[in-house]
């Protein structure tokens, strides 16, 4: 039967040893925190530089838009174009 010493340095022995697993586990997800920012960053630049060439891709109108009027005169205009052409 063991005695009230050894089973106290069992317990010690085994609290020590939670103690040093406690700590590793605390570093590795130190590093995975580090490594998921890190990521984080690094996708958030990629977003950031896919919609900037994204936006540099889409052209912008060199000429202002039409407004409701002119539209109205050039569809006529076309519409009287296409008369001429029909025999």
């Amino acid at each position: 039967m063991p005695t009230p010493e050894s089973q106290l340095q069992s317990l010690l022995e085994a609290g020590e040893q939670l103690l040093q697993a406690q700590t590793a586990l605390k570093n590795d997800n130190r590093v995975l925190r580090d490594q998921l920012k890190a990521a984080e960053e690094a996708l958030n630049q990629a977003k950031q530089e896919r919609s900037s060439h994204h936006n540099l891709s889409t052209p912008t109108p060199s000429i202002p838009a039409l407004t409701a009027e002119e539209l109205d005169a050039l569809v006529e205009e076309i519409d009287s174009c296409i008369a001429l052409l029909k025999p």
